[in-house]
């Protein structure tokens, strides 16, 4: 059976499928109900000839053969998408039929039964104002609903002239009107109410469907601009990553090459004796400039390739089992070493033997960068602590100063890249060195905290776990 009919279902839906939902599902019922007139109407037409009296059965066919090919014309308007003309139609069609077909009979033929036929006419009527009030337009409901209340009176009076009725039959026929034209009353004006109910909830909810399908089509545009701004900037990024590594590599080599000079003209100042001794100490001069800027330069390149290296390098961590306070002695020691005076001091409360999982590398770039600040932005004759401790869940490492510290509106944008604050004055940087130690903290799966107050000093505290738990989550972007 589905498969017979499949293709009609499936050309109600073309037809529909524009329509509002509640539309199509109207259609779809009343083509069911009409197929079933179409079936039930042949079967109903040969009982009569079987079964009914000779006197009415005439009558009776040519009703049902009417209602068959109004039927038959409503399945046609309602597959041609004309729906309410479809309701129309048919409901109109069986109303006047039937009650046209009951005052022919009536007028030429005396009831045998006739408070049985009131009540099958009555069922039958409250059946088709039913199907009036869902499927026909407002007006045609009205016409359906006066035919029906006049038929129904109409046979009331016929009954009272042409049946000598009984007292009882009497009472059960004026019972059959009064309760009749009651129940009618009141099934009319319930089902037009629920029908502008229905209808006003439906363009509420079409309303609301259109919305909703407006904010899905709003959501789907945006969600496709988001995709193609997140594929341009991963794009960008990938450009920006490629254009730093390919210009601090196309950096290395003159640079390497600039230094290699740099030792050789050194080595040749050192080795001549044919230079007066003005000409050799202004030669120094220019040399040292040189190394200055050669030192800085190579510097900034290699912050940015530590940079570009943290920035996606959990598969290239390289956590060895070492120890925090030598790491953090080398460290001093180094700045110590570069400097005339001794002007890092680092205390190691760590005990004896202590180790911990770290790739040394980033964990040294992070503390130089703190030292390193912690001098830039000092006095001479001012020191940089490094304190190494252990944790209840790793350990840690301060590094206090006594330099400018930070001033509070700047210290909310400390970790942005190339930011600097505003007490800076004229002192060189390029306000990566606190990225770095953003990203090499958060690397190892620890934390950062700091205490500063402007020409007071400032504290860095860097928590490593005992246990490297790589987490970038989110760096900054180079």
């Amino acid at each position: 059976m589905n498969h017979l009919l499949a293709p009609y279902c499936e050309r109600l839906n073309a037809v529909y499928r524009d329509r509002p939902f509640f539309a199509a599902l109207m259609a779809k019922l009343l083509a069911a109900m009409t197929l079933i007139l179409l079936v039930f109407i042949p079967l109903n037409i040969a009982k009569n000839l079987w079964v009914i009296h000779a006197t009415v059965v005439i009558p009776r066919i040519i009703l049902n053969v009417i209602v068959w090919a109004a039927s038959a014309a409503c399945l046609r308007s309602v597959f041609k998408g004309q729906l309410e003309r479809a309701g129309n139609r048919l409901a109109l069609t069986i109303v006047l039929a039937v009650h046209g077909m009951i005052l022919v009979v009536g007028a030429t033929t005396k009831p045998l039964q006739p408070l049985s036929v009131g009540i099958q006419i009555q069922g039958f009527d409250f059946a088709i104002l039913l199907f009036a009030i869902i499927f026909a337009s407002r007006r045609v409901a009205e016409v359906v609903f006066a035919v029906v209340v006049a038929g129904h009176i109409g046979y009331y009076l016929f009954l009272r002239q042409l049946v000598d009725l009984t007292p009882v039959d009497r009472v059960n026929a004026l019972t059959l009107l009064r309760e009749g034209l009651l129940a009618y009353g009141f099934l009319f004006a319930l089902g037009i109410t629920l029908i502008q109910m229905i209808g006003a909830a439906h363009a509420r909810s079409e309303e609301g469907l259109r919305h909703l399908i407006s904010l899905n089509e709003n959501l789907e545009r945006q969600e496709h601009e988001a995709r193609v701004l997140s594929e341009s900037r991963r794009e960008l990024l990938e450009a920006q990553r490629e254009f730093i590594s390919m210009v601090s590599h196309e950096f290395r080599t003159p640079l390497t090459a600039i230094q290699g000079a740099q030792f050789l003209l050194d080595k040749l100042l050192q080795e001549s004796a044919n230079l007066s001794g003005p000409v050799s100490a202004e030669t120094r001069k220019w040399l040292d400039l040189q190394a200055t800027g050669l030192k800085t330069l190579a510097k900034l390149v290699d912050q940015v390739l530590l940079l570009k290296r943290t920035e996606h390098m959990t598969g290239e961590a390289s956590f060895e089992e070492l120890s925090p306070g030598t790491v953090m002695a080398e460290t001093v020691q180094h700045f110590n070493d570069s400097m005339p005076g001794r002007r890092v001091e680092l205390c190691d409360n760590l005990p004896p033997g202590y180790l911990a999982s770290m790739d040394a590398r980033l964990v040294n770039a992070a503390v130089e960068n703190l030292i390193s600040n912690g001098l830039k932005y000092s006095a001479l004759g001012k020191s940089v602590l490094v304190s190494v401790c252990m944790e209840p869940d790793g350990w840690m490492v301060e590094v206090l100063d006594e330099g400018r510290g930070i001033p509070l509106a700047g210290q909310a944008s400390l970790f942005r890249p190339f930011f600097r604050a505003g007490n800076i004055g004229t002192v060189p940087g390029t306000g990566l060195g606190l990225v770095i130690v953003r990203r090499a903290v958060d690397f190892h799966g620890g934390q950062i905290d700091f205490e500063s107050r402007e020409d007071e000093g400032t504290k860095f505290r860097l928590h490593f776990p005992k246990v490297a738990r790589p987490s970038l989550g989110n760096p900054a972007p180079a």
